[in-house]
């Protein structure tokens, strides 16, 4: 039998905690005759040597290799994907977990589009949901600036394009390792597929908490890594859309988040050394391109960054950085044809109430002057650009399941007469198609919404409503499959979904128009 995927794992004083990886190998829908499991035991000094052999021992396709301590999870990497025989390799840490139609999937997919590299939803809690899996793409190009969300090695990859393009781990002791690899494996894969219904990837924390760094970086160890990888990014791209995408998530995270952190607008020495060390990358290997594709607070703030005006951009950090967002149900909300149709409208706003707003300056805008009032050239600084990463995601989180789904919103960015930008629109809660295009699993949600206006992204739960009680509307049962959803207020006021119809004892009634929806949400903190 062919062997179509790989399963690459490297091992290092895994213990006990290497057993929730192989449970969800052995609990694949592919079959097991299909797949291999490499272990790659970088020298451990605790008895994971003896637990890999045992587990090796009772299955015909696990197998382990042994070496000397690398120090760090590039060399494994390697080394498994030069001994692996599958069509595909699929990188899984030894404390992580495959979701159990993953490799199937991603698999299929992968070969019916002739992917290079297929990327899976990922559910944990190790960070928030992603909006790239908000939906599927059978297949996107290395333009598709969402991708680089995901910057971790967690995906499948065709293992002759790794070996055509001596794509490897950077080995040794380094930081950012997993984006040095993909700042080689995007830009050169012609098609990339992406798996947005099927939860493949499980990336929580143990419970000793042992694979959640707590390390602190230094800068002299980090920022020459971050160079690199633009180095690298820069060696494989020519000028244009896939090199821009990359540099530039890595300007707005890796870069620009010096200048806001409370170490450097309490001046603290660390945290000026990052400032200090980050700014030289800024310089050195991003272009005006990159810069220009920031959105315009972020924009205006790597200026000043580039700059070194240290003080006004102390000064932009603590006027936004207690900005919240809020949302507000703006019209009538019914049930159409099985689903919860409700419009909205969404702003940002400071803590004093006043809404985030812009200025008309010509036939461009100028940034609030709340922001940006006393800073040198600030309240002439303009851009036309309002909607460069403008966009709200309603998002529907699984009680106690660490994952996410993204129903359908239509939506546009609105400057009202009184300058403030909102983002108007409606949403849109199918239970039959909420979960990527396919049905929602029956359970309790939360409904959360994250909205990002002119570089400034805030997520909050949907507050407001009446203590435990229902929505109006009552239960409806979705036209297609007969499903109850309940939309409800959870007993601290929080806007709750419940798909199924028992987890929520709501007597069902009567369609119509919401009563509730022209309440407002209460501002909610920026999480």
């Amino acid at each position: 039998m062919t062997v179509k995927v790989s399963i690459i794992i490297p091992v290092y004083n895994a213990g006990v905690y290497i057993e929730r990886a192989v449970n969800s190998i052995l609990k694949q829908s592919l079959p097991q005759d299909e797949l291999e499991v490499i272990f790659v035991d970088d020298g451990s000094t605790d008895d994971s040597a003896e637990r890999l052999k045992e587990i090796a021992d009772k299955a015909e396709n696990f197998r382990v290799i042994s070496m000397p301590n690398s120090g760090w999870p590039g060399r494994p990497r390697n080394v498994g994907v030069a001994q692996a025989r599958g069509e595909y390799v699929h990188f899984l840490d030894q404390d992580d977990a495959l979701g159990p139609k993953a490799l199937e999937v991603l698999y299929d997919r992968a070969r019916k589009n002739n992917s290079d590299i297929a990327v899976g939803k990922v559910k944990g809690n190790m960070r928030g949901p992603i909006r790239l899996f908000r939906e599927s793409f059978d297949s996107v190009g290395p333009e598709f600036a969402e991708l680089y969300e995901t910057l971790t090695p967690h995906k499948m990859f065709r293992r002759q394009f790794l070996l055509d393009n001596d794509i490897t781990f950077q080995e040794g002791r380094c930081r950012l390792e997993d984006q040095m690899f993909l700042a080689k494996a995007y830009p050169l894969a012609k098609s990339i597929t992406v798996v947005g219904d099927v939860v493949c990837y499980d990336w929580s924390k143990r419970d000793d908490g042992s694979n959640n760094s707590k390390t602190r970086t230094e800068a002299d160890r980090y920022y020459p890594w971050l160079a690199k990888t633009a180095q690298i990014v820069k060696a494989n791209t020519v000028p244009g859309p896939a090199r821009d995408a990359f540099l530039t998530r890595n300007y707005r995270i890796e870069v620009l988040r010096n200048t806001s952190t409370q170490g450097f607008l309490n001046g603290d020495p660390h945290s000026m050394e990052h400032y200090a060390a980050s700014r030289k990358v800024a310089l050195e290997e991003y272009s005006d391109s990159v810069r220009e594709g920031l959105p315009p607070l972020w924009r205006f703030r790597a200026e000043l960054l580039e700059a070194d005006r240290v003080e006004d951009l102390r000064t932009v950090a603590r006027r936004y950085r207690d900005v919240v967002s809020e949302v507000e149900f703006s019209g009538p909300a019914r049930w159409r044809r099985g689903a919860l149709v409700a419009p909205f409208r969404a702003r940002l706003r400071y803590q004093n109430g006043d809404t985030v707003k812009v200025r008309k300056l010509g036939d461009a805008y100028g940034l609030d002057l709340a922001l940006v009032e006393g800073i040198d050239g600030g309240p002439e600084w303009s851009f036309k650009d309002i909607e460069n990463r403008a966009a709200i995601d309603f998002q529907l989180r699984e009680r106690n399941k660490a994952q996410a789904w993204f129903p359908e919103v239509d939506s546009q960015v609105t400057v009202a007469e009184d300058g403030t930008v909102e983002i108007v629109g409606t949403v849109r809660i199918d239970p039959d198609t909420s979960a990527c295009g396919g049905r929602l699993p029956k359970g309790l949600y939360d409904v959360h919404v994250n909205v990002q206006l002119l570089g400034i992204d805030r997520m909050a739960r949907v507050e407001g409503g009446p203590v435990s009680e229902p929505l109006p509307c009552g239960g409806q049962r979705s036209w297609r499959r007969n499903i109850q959803a309940v939309p409800y207020w959870t007993r601290d006021g929080r806007l709750a979904l419940d798909i199924g119809g028992n987890m929520h004892n709501v007597p069902e009634q009567s369609r119509g128009a919401l009563g509730l929806v022209a309440k407002k949400v209460k501002r909610a903190l920026a999480s």
